[in-house]
């Protein structure tokens, strides 16, 4: 039996897109096309266009998008690519604003490193590896959820979530010049993957301010939703194509398949 090379470690980013699904087909449409020209600007903004024009295996996931990249670029990208993107959502907002309230683009962005080997062709995936797998787990944890559905839908417009190994090799080890207090550690289980994450909001809003942000988000939200939900009856705002629906807690985003 020979020993297997260890493929290169990579960073991998990958966003996705809230309420997604939500949207009608033609929607759907527009914000697939938006969507890496959204990141292309927030790269270009935050002084990483060479990080984007050169990423790695770059792939659509539909309602979102992934890349990967050199670590040496991650003490950059961490301090200044997310604050980036949600100067760049904030802007899109006004032009979506003017064409349909109803159409938001508001991200999650999850950021992890690893050994990643790119696909040989036998495999659908453009990327492989647990870092991979891992770096998707983590954009779909309640955390990262909670805090676009804690926050103002008009001011906070992105959500990031950052593995433990960035925390430790980019943030705890000084490289990133975003402080580490400016993020909040919370735990997940995600299917088979259990630990800590770090959350870091670029513009809190809302029950954010004055909840938190990470630790004991169930209660909080849960909480909210209790304030939120006193004293009214029925009464239900922004009604879109004509259905209405009242909802309690759930996990992840609301289809309507009706017509």
């Amino acid at each position: 039996m020979t020993d297997t090379e260890l493929p290169p470690y990579r960073a991998l980013l990958v966003v996705d897109t809230k309420g997604f699904g939500s949207n009608s087909d033609a929607d759907q449409g527009v914000l697939a096309e938006m969507i890496p020209d959204v990141l292309g600007q927030a790269f270009e903004r935050a002084g990483l266009a060479e990080v984007w024009k050169t990423a790695l295996f770059p792939h659509g996931t539909g309602d979102g998008y992934g890349v990967g990249f050199d670590p040496r670029f991650l003490p950059a990208v961490v301090s200044r690519l997310f604050d980036a993107l949600e100067s760049v959502l904030a802007e899109r907002d006004a032009r979506l604003r003017a064409t349909s309230r109803y159409l938001r683009m508001r991200m999650r962005a999850s950021l992890n490193v690893g050994p990643i080997r790119e696909s040989d062709g036998e495999s659908s995936a453009v990327a492989i590896g647990a870092a991979v797998i891992t770096t998707h787990r983590l954009l779909d944890s309640a955390p990262v959820r909670e805090v676009l559905t804690l926050s103002d839908p008009d001011q906070t417009f992105l959500s990031v979530v950052l593995s433990q190994r960035i925390f430790d090799d980019v943030l705890a080890s000084g490289y990133a010049t975003l402080p580490k207090s400016r993020v909040v550690p919370a735990d997940v289980e995600v299917k088979e993957y259990r630990g800590t994450v770090y959350l870091y909001v670029p513009n809190p809003s809302g029950d954010l301010l004055k909840n938190g942000v990470g630790k004991d988000y169930e209660k909080k939200l849960a909480a909210t939703e209790e304030v939120r939900n006193e004293g009214t009856s029925n009464v239900i705002k922004e009604m879109h194509g004509g259905t209405a629906i009242q909802i309690g807690r759930v996990h992840g985003d609301v289809h309507n398949s009706g017509g």
